[in-house]
């Protein structure tokens, strides 16, 4: 799928934010206040270090109760870090495991979305990316540990699928045509990144921007994947080529 590119430059998009304003929007959402920050942390820091079954319970009743978008059927460990989690949606049966991360700081008002079965293993990151990113995974998927996956340009990931440990998937991409002045100042561009359904993604995968992966396909363990792959495909390398 062709997309053209979208340009962003965040340094310059937030360059007049205050310091507050600026912990306000990557904490609990753009246009919120300081209630809303204070009443965040409360719920969010007595949940995060509650052990056991009181923590479990706790998570399960105070979450659904205080976001409207988590459903009572979804699972929360320990030590999770739940940014903006008013833009994030937890549909029934899906389990976020201990020490991960959803981060939903962006513009999108459904920001996060992971729908019935889906399973995020310990210490993976799902950021939807600033400014209006988002990160949207279907039913009966799993993301495996240490995995991170940033949605700047749109990640869309279907049903079925299967992400490995400590994969990378990045729906953005530096800019550095201009020899004169440093990367990290040039801002980013973004074109989206698409993953049908049954996709098996293997260990330590990298998935770069722009690319679509098409339905049933397998990427290698290790596999940079910088072009789409076609459906039923079997890719494998550096760069990923045809097994």
């Amino acid at each position: 799928m062709s997309r053209l590119p979208r340009q962003y430059n965040l340094k310059k998009l937030y360059a007049n934010e205050g310091k507050l304003n600026r912990y306000i929007r990557l904490t609990v959402g753009k246009n919120r206040g300081i209630g809303d920050l204070i009443w965040h942390e409360i719920i969010l820091g007595i949940g995060g270090f509650l052990p056991g079954l009181i923590g479990f319970v706790y998570r399960n009743i105070v979450y659904s109760l205080c976001f409207r978008e988590f459903s009572r059927g979804c699972f929360i460990g320990g030590h999770v870090t739940l940014r903006c989690p008013s833009q994030i949606r937890l549909s029934d049966r899906v389990t976020i495991d201990d020490y991960s991360q959803l981060i939903a700081t962006s513009n999108c008002s459904a920001a996060i979305v992971i729908e019935d079965g889906s399973f995020v293993r310990s210490y993976a990151m799902i950021n939807a990316g600033p400014p209006d990113g988002f990160v949207r995974i279907g039913a009966n998927c799993s993301i495996g540990q240490g995995s991170i996956l940033y949605g700047n340009g749109g990640l869309n990931i279907g049903n079925n699928v299967m992400i490995a440990g400590q994969c990378f998937i990045v729906a953005s991409s530096h800019n550095h045509e201009d020899c004169e002045i440093p990367m990290s100042e040039q801002g980013f561009s973004t074109r989206g990144i698409e993953i049908e359904d049954n996709v098996w993604i293997g260990a330590g995968a990298k998935i770069l921007d722009g690319v679509t992966i098409g339905r049933g396909a397998i990427i290698g363990a290790n596999a940079v994947v910088n072009r789409s792959v076609p459906k039923n495909a079997r890719v494998g390398g550096v760069p990923a080529r045809t097994l």
